[in-house]
């Protein structure tokens, strides 16, 4: 039995390591039932020789744009209808190709069709202005790689990216060393936000349990996850000062939530 579990917790570490953007899995025993009459999944779904093309089939299959419905034409574009491979390819351009869809100038226009508000965000930043202009600059897919199966999120990783531009010695841009530092401090408050933001729900949980009155309690952490919402979105406009200011104030709020609930729960302590 404890070869078994081993065994079972090998391969799901295995998983993780493979595929460590979230995923996750469909609790239909066929997670392709709606996307039956979608030509473009049917073809790719049974590929097992192209190595690339099947490593790309699996990242999707295996995200939140699957589970949501979003099959590869609404991003590489081509017709999903379409049975012939010739004619279910065509409008399907490299993403090098200046008017492809996937082409780091008009990805934020693809990406906005479901993400509107951040892309919204993304596109009146300096940055994006500077990849309109210069061709120099971070596009949706320098964070978000392919469909968000690999996403830059710890602080870490946000300020050695950040200064791959900002702070070395091959950048095209002027040196800034204070602006990794600061891209890593703002996504520390953001971590912090949504730490406050767990705890507190698990508390709201526990007090619903034993039906205690929590109105204005649950009416405060509305305005807390907005807060901490609003810090998320003006992320993409890469304005530090004001996500910081935002996010921290998700912090502090929740806390005081947090602290309101464990008080009630938990009186004695």
């Amino acid at each position: 039995m404890l070869k078994k579990l081993i065994l079972l917790a090998a391969v799901i570490a295995l998983g993780i390591m493979l595929f460590p953007g979230k995923t996750t899995f469909s609790s239909s025993q066929d997670a392709l039932a709606a996307f039956r009459s979608n030509s473009c999944v049917d073809c790719h779904s049974k590929s097992n020789t192209q190595l690339k093309l099947t490593t790309r089939y699996a990242e999707w299959h295996m995200s939140l744009h699957r589970d949501k419905g979003v099959g590869c034409e609404k991003c590489h574009g081509g017709d999903s209808t379409a049975k012939e491979q010739a004619k279910a390819h065509v409008g399907v351009l490299a993403g090098s190709a200046p008017n492809s869809r996937l082409h780091p100038k008009n990805l934020p226009e693809t990406c906005g069709t479901c993400h509107k508000e951040i892309a919204s965000t993304f596109t009146e930043s300096k940055h994006y202005q500077n990849l309109k202009t210069a061709g120099i600059g971070p596009t949706c897919s320098t964070c978000h790689e392919h469909m968000a199966s690999d996403v830059i999120y710890t602080p870490e990783q946000t300020s050695k990216l950040c200064a791959s531009c900002h702070d070395s010695t091959n950048a095209l841009m002027p040196k800034r060393p204070e602006i990794p530092g600061k891209a890593d401090e703002v996504m520390q408050s953001i971590r912090r936000a949504n730490m406050v933001v767990i705890w507190a729900d698990r508390l709201v949980d526990d007090a619903h349990n034993k039906k205690m009155d929590i109105a204005e309690e649950e009416k405060e952490m509305k305005v807390v996850r907005g807060l901490r919402a609003e810090a998320k979105v003006s992320w993409h406009a890469f304005n530090l000062d004001v996500v910081r200011k935002k996010a921290d104030s998700a912090f502090e709020e929740g806390t005081k939530v947090k602290d309101a609930l464990r008080k009630k729960l938990y009186p004695n302590q």
